[in-house]
């Protein structure tokens, strides 16, 4: 018998500046609805819990339209050591490489983006999956180099 897992809760991207970072997730239309920090107890019950060194960090919980059933996208950032390394540079790499959200317009999502100054990883572009109806995708990187994506047109693919 499967587990029941009832739903996701979040997802952590490990930044480099939290202010930054939190700012530009708010121009993509993020709701910050928690700041804090992750120190004393909770922070050494927490890494206790991963196996791995108690580390200070600030954190940041920021929904889209801050609705209850909505994802939490969990900001992290490190202090001693500071957050370090890079995001995967490629989509064929083991583990998570991109974040994905939906849009009714991509059009209109894509020309705000470049009106933001956001750069592209290439350009807005059209397809139609078997069974299904015109879908449209374009990519870009967040302050620290994530990989995130926005869809149109692959509801069917979820329902």
């Amino acid at each position: 018998m499967p587990l029941t897992l009832n739903k996701f809760f979040h997802v952590n991207i490990n930044v480099t500046d939290l202010d930054r970072s939190v700012d530009f997730y708010k121009k993509l239309g993020f709701v910050e609805t928690a700041r804090f920090v992750m120190d004393g107890h909770l922070g050494e019950s927490t890494a206790e819990a991963f196996g791995v060194p108690f580390n200070r960090h600030r954190a940041a919980f920021l929904k889209l339209q801050d609705s209850e059933s909505n994802m939490v996208l969990d900001l992290c950032e490190y202090e001693q050591p500071p957050t370090s390394g890079q995001p995967y540079q490629s989509l064929i790499n083991v583990g998570m490489v991109r974040l994905a959200f939906h849009v009714p317009n991509i059009e209109e999502v894509y020309q705000e983006l470049l009106d933001m100054g956001v750069e592209m990883l290439g350009p807005l572009r059209f397809t139609t999956p078997p069974g299904g109806t015109r879908s449209g995708v374009l990519a870009f990187k967040d302050p620290d180099g994530v990989i995130l994506e926005v869809l149109t047109g692959v509801e069917h693919m979820v329902n």
